[in-house]
């Protein structure tokens, strides 16, 4: 049997009268889901150098975690002052999540650009910090996550079913 056929892909979804899913996922197995998602970064882990990852609800959960030491989870406050001190663009992995079902969550890596800039009014002495962000677009080819994570029940843990980042024989 294949491991799409162990996996139930959210057959028991159920909902409430407003359409929220009434399963909720325990914010505990969707934080080791976000550093399982970043330990499988294959294309970031291979390169050289920092990779940032913005200071999110998320990423203050998961900073202390089992997570590889070539990431630096830094706050909005940081990323400008090193965007001035460093005088580019500091490129920051935005990480967020996408509740399918409660057997199906889909990781989602996105990228934001936070330029820095200083100044400084001789008039009144002050000094300003005022910063650029840009965000990078998903495309036109519709919805398609990144890292896709399926419950199965039979193993009772959390498997990736499709990496965006890693090519198989099969595409």
């Amino acid at each position: 049997m294949t491991l799409i056929g162990l996996l139930t892909f959210g057959q028991e979804n159920k909902l409430d009268e407003d359409g929220s899913l009434i399963n909720k996922i325990e914010p505990e197995l969707l934080d080791s889901l976000y550093v399982k998602a970043l330990n499988h970064r294959l294309d970031l882990l291979l390169q050289s150098g920092w990779h940032y990852v913005e200071m999110n609800e998320y990423g203050s959960r998961i900073k202390n975690l089992n997570v590889p030491d070539r990431y630096k989870f830094l706050t909005t406050d940081e990323l400008i002052d090193l965007s001035i001190k460093e005088k580019r663009t500091i490129n920051v992995l935005r990480v967020v999540h996408n509740i399918i079902s409660k057997d199906t969550v889909d990781i989602n890596f996105g990228y934001i650009g936070f330029t820095g800039k200083r100044k400084l009014h001789f008039y009144k002495g002050m000094r300003f910090r005022k910063a650029e962000i840009t965000v990078g677009c998903g495309g036109t080819n519709g919805y398609q996550p990144d890292i896709r994570f399926a419950f199965d029940s039979l193993t009772n843990e959390w498997k990736i079913i499709k990496n965006r980042f890693v090519k198989t024989n099969e595409e």
